[in-house]
């Protein structure tokens, strides 16, 4: 897999970037790099809730009898 960088731009406010800029300078890393963490980590807890959602429709299904890929 050929890992590339993509551009884009974000606004938020200044106290958000403010307490981003602190968070960087606390865990000695850049501004951007501690931006792309964020980023992740908020991915990452996406994907977990999205499972966990479809996983409790599956049981409430399954528990009133229909199975949806029949």
């Amino acid at each position: 897999m050929i890992k590339g960088t993509k551009k884009f731009s974000i606004r938020m406010d200044e106290n958000l970037k403010t307490r981003i800029e602190l968070l960087a300078i606390k865990n000695n890393i850049s501004f951007t790099k501690m931006l792309i963490y964020i980023c992740e980590l908020g991915y990452q807890t996406y994907i977990e809730r999205f499972n966990k959602y479809y996983e409790e429709q599956n049981k409430k299904l399954e528990s009133k009898g229909i199975d949806y890929y029949e």
